[in-house]
């Protein structure tokens, strides 16, 4: 059992023997003193988890010494004890971070209570720290696997980033994000969460796929203990989860228009009454929705509010699919690689040219979730350094019974990049080579390069 250091300062002998005989237990170890200087040239090697001050020492007065304990031991508890009671003293205290402050004369039960509330700041403390070392260690994986931003050197990703930052940036301000399943959309979410204030808070992400009615309002609204049959305790819903941080709503369009009713008066009254409870519980969070369907034919059919649409679209973020923008595949293969590599300790893996070619030329169906899954099957298929085209799932595939032909290949890729910025700058060469941020001599040799007129 680990023992329990306690520091007593006390320049009254008799006091100060019968506060230490009324504080030891078998896991705990009192060090009494009458001033600073005795406690000095005691040399105690243990670390002090709690000290015990009276105001008034020999040589030094009780509140400079937990002043010079604290920065010597950060995670030190205090309580003082003083027959001079003041409020003076009291808020010098509480700025020290002394945990309780009692007056002469006191009873044992009195200290051993203070002391009892002491470990048990010490206990939720310790709980809080190991809370906040969680958050700030998935915060961080989040932004070692993407960064802070989605990954992307097209102009509709950096459009993407921004308008995450200039969302992230606002309070409570409510995101609709569309794309294709496989886009990204929960890593969207993640994002913003992760770039606002709320990152301390709670990211909770719930599916509105089809479920009975009945149980996703116990979800949603959460309920009492007795509420009904199998409510064996309290229980708490979405948005109680989700309070002080985002709630992510995935696939919306999912949701029964009796649920869309409720989630339209939480999101107006910012209160949420659990099922057999008539108290509304107040809850702050930032909703985040995502959805792969069209809301508004879903309004014109009246499967959709549109009341609820314009609530929730307050913020409109789409992601493109991967086949609108294949100038990220490069950037998104190498990011998986190294991802992967490390995951599964591969040491430096890189992507051989023609592998490239064909992860560039492939029609991605599942988006970025297809992407990842290509190169984590690639990376544990390699068994050398270099990921070769045999590695890959879809090498070898056959359509109407040949070798599937890749469509687009890097060079092309560039022909077309180059293409379509010269048509967006009426052939201009110094305004394509600017939006393209090259120079023009370099414009000029890819346009020698390519057979391009």
């Amino acid at each position: 059992m680990m023992r329990y250091t306690i520091l007593l300062f006390e320049d009254e002998s008799e006091l100060r023997q019968e506060i230490k005989d009324s504080i030891v237990f078998d896991n705990v170890d009192v060090y009494a003193f009458e001033s600073w200087y005795q406690y000095k040239e005691a040399k105690i090697e243990s670390v002090p988890r709690l000290a015990i001050l009276d105001i008034n020492l020999i040589d030094k007065d009780g509140l400079s010494v937990f002043r010079d304990l604290k920065e010597r031991y950060p995670e030190i508890e205090g309580i003082v004890i003083t027959g001079q009671a003041n409020v003076n003293n009291a808020v010098t205290s509480l700025k020290l971070g002394v945990c309780d402050f009692i007056e002469k004369p006191f009873r044992a039960r009195e200290l051993r209570a203070a002391i009892e509330r002491c470990e048990s700041y010490k206990q939720f403390s310790v709980k809080s720290y190991v809370v906040d070392r969680q958050l700030e260690e998935s915060r961080k994986k989040f932004e070692a696997h993407w960064g802070i931003e989605f990954v992307g050197v097209s102009n509709s990703i950096k459009e993407i980033n921004s308008l995450m930052k200039r969302v992230a940036r606002t309070e409570n301000t409510s995101v609709m994000i569309t794309g294709e399943s496989g886009s990204g959309k929960e890593l969207i979410a993640r994002g913003i969460h992760s770039m606002s204030d709320r990152s301390g808070a709670p990211f909770y992400p719930v599916k509105c796929t089809a479920t009975p009615d009945g149980v996703f309002e116990n979800e949603f609204s959460g309920y009492q203990k007795g509420a009904f049959s199998g409510a064996l305790a309290n229980h708490e819903g979405w948005f109680e989860r989700a309070n002080g941080g985002t709630l992510f709503l995935d696939e919306i369009g999912d949701m029964s228009l009796s649920l869309q009713g409720k989630l339209l008066r939480v999101l107006d009254e910012r209160k949420v009454s659990r099922i057999g409870s008539h108290e509304a519980i107040p809850v702050n969070a930032r909703v985040v929705c995502a959805t792969n369907k069209d809301l508004k034919k879903m309004i014109e059919d009246g499967k959709f509010r549109l009341d609820l649409y314009h609530r929730l679209n307050s913020f409109h973020i789409h992601i493109p699919s991967l086949r609108e923008r294949s100038e990220d595949i490069p950037v998104l293969v190498n990011h998986f690689v190294r991802l992967f590599a490390e995951t599964h300790n591969k040491g430096i893996i890189s992507m051989h040219s023609k592998a490239m070619n064909l992860l560039v030329g492939h029609y991605y169906q599942g988006n970025i979730r297809e992407l990842k899954n290509v190169i984590e099957y690639a990376v544990l298929m390699c068994d050398s350094n270099v990921i070769k085209p045999k590695h890959l799932k879809f090498a070898n595939e056959r359509k109407n019974g040949a070798p599937m032909e890749v469509e687009y290949g890097l060079d092309v890729l560039e022909k077309k990049t180059i293409i379509k910025a010269m048509e967006a700058c009426s052939h201009n060469k110094t305004h394509t080579a600017e939006k393209l941020n090259i120079t023009r001599q370099a414009l000029n040799r890819k346009l020698k390069k390519h057979g391009i007129e």
